[in-house]
């Protein structure tokens, strides 16, 4: 009768204090857009526009004026992170990887080259569970696939919207390549093997259906961290620039070389190569006379964690890990020239997020923050840390809020505060010495941070001084702190599960914040706490658990307990999970995704979504008092989840039954939507008949636009097609729009 009571309690409670901005029971948040994420492909270059592989999605970018390129749109999402981009025709291809044995291919048509619009995805390449794609590349009029684990496939493209993949008798392929590129009917294959050597491998595609590998290179992989390949050369870069003859069967020999500053990234321009990446600046290198290359300046253009680049021209396009996209003018190649930086939008794998003055603050792992829009999540403001440009140096982990002043925990560094009430001119206001720093919350004068690395600490910093923040306590911890959060006069710290000491969740009591006095630990089943959500008004932790969400009682904070659990099985075992919490909902993440949690009763939580973020969990999650929910998934990039508060006033389809005598003028858009099941194979939209000329777009969730659609069609007259493959279950809505008058039109939908 007790625990009954005490359910009954809490679900009362929670009801009664619920903010106004909680969504209804039976409206789970949805994706409604999707920004960042690691540029872990070479960018596809066409004319003016270059197509830049940003986590899950392609950002289409116009540089018909280099001084002013424009962010002109992105695609919809792949099923996972690209890390492989090609161009074939009317069409992108990108490979994707999950962290879950799951890989595959997006097909984008370039019908509209401004707008790449996901058409289909597949992972039927081979029937496996442990696919591990490394990227793929188009030779020969060919599509092939490198599998680390399942060999080489191919395509041969014939439809090319939805291509078919055969295995090509290459059963594996033992380095993990970092980048493949072609030239004719020759693929390279470039990355770095167990051993720590760099590694070229080289195939013939001349019979596409039988690719050969006719040679395998392998150099010292300090003196050149990569390989640069194209026919009869290879530029290696490192500790050393090195240059190679690759003869007609793929082999490389070694002609000219020098010690120069390290360097991640090297490429040939003309009589000349750049390397950078490792540090400030770019170095120019004249390799006129290949066996004797010589040094031909040094530039002051930010390219530091640059790892990619590509030839647009005349310019030479270098996005980096802090978020830059660099064009330099390399017309006179012994004076590149940078012609303009821009930034990309929500950071390559942003860690944390704090809410500002209406705008979102984005924490940035390499270099500090970025102040962006709160709905579109474009950067407005962009502050790097004064750090050494080294990675080891840096690496933001945690943010939190103090006023005006953003606090940043930096693994390399310490405590750093940054003044925002400027939000356009983000500046530094003090800083402390605090090394490894991982976790951080702050609560009235005081910051509270933690570290693992070559110790376990706990630390009280004094930052009543903005500008002297002072360290006035540490003591020691016996478990990895994951997450830590300030909830009156006690800290709550989420911690893993190490040999000999028992993870899930740490109290202490801060009544004297000098002074912190630990004064509990519950590990009922969790073993390792990865993350933790608190709901005051209710004394509710949430805690994220290996193989699920606990929610704790914590109105005693020293005798926190278990009321109510969520547990997601086996195939949450083992992963780094987060929670995030608003009025009745919690939300949980995972492998899977996000799981959406009914948490009226606490004791009893209910999922009522789950929504995929990549094939991989996220880390952070972020409940907005907007009523929208945030999951930064690092590499995959910024997920935005919003309620569906207002469905669209559109027009029912009934699945294959056409709409007759359909007229409108120019301009004119009629909305129509269609409820799809789970398991449909594929969504036809169809329009045709009739006089004029219409487009369509379609969208899953919402109204499409021009530059937000899952699909799209827009040739002369009103014959229209869309198709949409294995399309997820939802509302799909359907925009036709009047590029001139029509009359008599029927638009029809099936799957």
């Amino acid at each position: 009768m007790a625990i009954k009571l005490l359910a009954s309690a809490l679900a009362a409670a929670l009801v009664l204090t619920a903010t106004p901005q909680a969504q209804a029971a039976d409206s789970p948040l949805s994706l409604s857009l999707l920004r960042g994420g690691a540029v872990a492909a070479d960018p596809v270059v066409a004319g003016d526009r270059v197509y830049i592989p940003t986590g899950r999605v392609i950002a289409t970018w116009d540089y018909s004026d280099p001084a002013a390129p424009l962010r002109v749109a992105t695609s919809g999402p792949a099923d996972a992170a690209i890390n492989g981009l090609a161009r074939h025709g009317n069409h992108l291809y990108a490979s994707w990887r999950g962290y879950d044995g799951s890989s595959g291919v997006a097909v984008y048509s370039l019908a509209d080259p401004a707008r790449p619009a996901l058409v289909g995805q597949t992972e039927d390449y081979v029937a496996a569970d442990d696919k591990f794609l490394l990227g793929l590349v188009v030779a020969n009029d060919h599509l092939y696939l490198f599998d680390n684990n399942h060999g080489v496939f191919v395509s041969d493209l014939a439809d090319p919207a939805a291509p078919q993949f055969a295995a090509t008798g290459i059963e594996s392929v033992p380095t993990q390549y970092s980048r493949i590129s072609a030239s004719g009917n020759t693929i390279y294959g470039t990355g770095r093997n167990w051993l720590g050597g760099t590694v070229l491998d080289v195939y013939d595609a001349s019979t596409p259906e039988l690719p050969v590998q006719v040679a395998d290179n392998g150099v010292d992989g300090l003196d050149n961290f990569s390989l640069a390949p194209e026919p009869g050369f290879v530029l290696g870069t490192g500790n050393q620039l090195t240059v190679y003859d690759l003869n007609a069967s793929g082999q490389m020999g070694k002609r000219g070389w020098l010690d120069i500053p390290p360097a991640i990234t090297g490429v040939h321009v003309g009589d000349h190569a750049y390397t950078f990446g490792w540090g400030p600046g770019l170095d120019a290198w004249n390799i006129a006379d290949i066996d004797a290359p010589v040094a031909a300046g040094h530039f002051d253009i930010d390219a530091f964690a640059g790892r990619r680049a590509v030839r647009a021209g005349n310019l030479l396009l270098i996005p980096t890990d802090t978020d830059l996209l660099q064009a330099i003018d390399v017309s006179s190649p012994q004076a590149p020239t940078r012609v303009s930086t821009s930034w990309l939008p929500a950071g390559i794998g942003a860690r944390d997020v704090a809410v500002h003055a209406g705008r979102l603050v984005l924490l940035q792992p390499n270099y500090g923050l970025t102040v962006n829009d709160a709905q579109t999540l474009a950067p407005t403001a962009r502050m790097e840390v004064d750090l050494p440009k080294s990675f080891e140096k840096r690496s933001f982990e945690q943010l939190a809020m103090a006023g005006d002043t953003a606090w940043l925990a930096a693994w390399g560094y310490g405590l750093v505060g940054v003044d925002l009430s400027n939000p356009a001119a983000p500046v530094e206001t003090g800083r402390m010495e605090f090394p490894f720093a991982a976790v951080l919350d702050v609560e009235g004068q005081y910051a509270y941070l933690a570290r693992w690395t070559n110790e376990g600490v706990f630390g009280v910093a004094d930052i009543s001084n903005p500008a002297a923040p002072t360290l006035v306590w540490q003591g020691a911890l016996t478990s990895q702190p994951y997450q830590l959060k300030v909830d009156g006069s006690h800290v709550y710290i989420a911690e893993g599960k190490e040999v000999g000491s028992a993870g899930g969740l740490s109290v202490y009591d801060i009544a004297d914040p000098a002074a912190p006095v630990r004064v509990a630990h519950l590990d009922d089943g969790c073993g390792a706490g990865f993350d933790l959500a608190i709901d005051s008004g209710v004394s509710l932790l949430y805690l994220a658990c290996e193989g699920g969400m606990q929610v704790v009682d914590i109105a005693d904070p020293a005798a926190p307990t278990v009321v109510g659990r969520f547990a997601t099985g086996a195939s949450g075992a083992g992963a780094y999970s987060h929670v995030a919490q608003r009025g009745d909902r919690a939300w949980y993440a995972n492998n899977d995704g996000v799981h959406e949690l009914d948490v009226s009763d606490p004791t009893q939580p209910v999922e009522v979504g789950l929504t995929p973020t990549g094939h991989q969990g996220v880390q952070r999650l972020a409940a907005l008092d907007d009523g929208r929910l945030l999951a930064l998934g690092g590499n995959t990039g910024v997920h935005v989840f919003a309620a569906d508060d207002s469905a669209p006033d559109a027009t029912p389809l009934e699945n294959k039954v056409p709409v007759n005598g359909l007229s409108g003028a120019a301009g004119e858009d009629l909305l129509f939507a269609i409820e799809v099941p789970a398991g449909a194979r594929m969504l036809n939209i169809l329009s045709y008949g009739g006089s004029g000329d219409v487009s369509l777009l379609a969208k899953r969730g919402g109204v499409p636009t021009a530059g937000d659609a899952d699909g799209r069609s827009s040739r002369p007259g009103n014959s229209e097609t869309i198709r949409i493959a294995n399309p997820a279950a939802g509302t799909y809505y359907i925009k036709v729009t009047g590029v001139k008058a029509f009359s008599r039109l029927t638009l029809q939908a099936r799957y």
